[in-house]
């Protein structure tokens, strides 16, 4: 079974596809971001989507799909009811982009439900942000062992000439946790081809 995870967000979005008949460390197919912090309009956004979807959809049969749901709360000085309207709208846009491409039912999960399940612990006392310790548990995770990071070289600041991880590698961890969750958690029976 070949299971897609995604991570959707309106600046980036995170697809890692597994295949849960793979032998363990060997299970990932493909994992890689898409920017969209460049395009304008949710249309337009909507559209690169659709093409890297169709993409997909002619190299690998995806069975099932796996979708972070979307903020469903205010966040301290990181969200405003537009934006979480915005951000509702483009997930639906998308998760039914990718439900009829590919043609197989979909999931929505909890972000930290699958965190959880999966084996991602979050310290909350911990210096580091969420987000940042989910990567650190993609990276060291077997199923990524030799996966090639994307990064960049720094152009300013103190760390000029250095090489840094693009920030899409955010939404790749996440994709992948979502994915994961899919894989090994997720019951067929309980799966609602009617969710998006």
């Amino acid at each position: 079974m070949k299971v897609l995870g995604l991570d959707i967000s309106t600046a980036n979005i995170g697809l890692c596809v597994i295949d849960t008949e793979k032998p363990q460390g060997h299970r990932i197919l493909l994992a890689y971001g898409i920017s969209l912090v460049n395009i304008e309009g949710l249309y337009t956004k909507s559209c690169e989507f659709r093409e890297h979807i169709q993409a997909l959809a002619k190299d690998h049969a995806i069975d099932i799909i796996a979708i972070e749901e979307s903020l469903q709360s205010f966040r301290s000085k990181k969200s405003s009811a537009g934006t979480i309207a915005k951000l509702n709208r483009f997930n639906g846009i998308t998760s039914y982009i990718a439900r009829s491409e590919l043609n197989c039912p979909a999931s929505m999960v909890n972000s930290v439900s699958a965190r959880k399940l999966v084996g991602c612990k979050i310290d909350r006392k911990s210096s580091l942000d969420t987000k940042e310790q989910v990567l650190r548990w993609v990276t060291t995770h077997p199923e990524m062992k030799g996966f090639k990071w994307p990064t960049k070289i720094m152009k300013s600041g103190p760390d000029k000439g250095k090489e840094r991880l693009e920030v899409l590698c955010y939404d790749i961890a996440d994709a992948f946790v979502v994915a994961t969750w899919a894989a090994d958690i997720l019951k067929i029976d309980d799966l609602d081809a009617t969710v998006v």
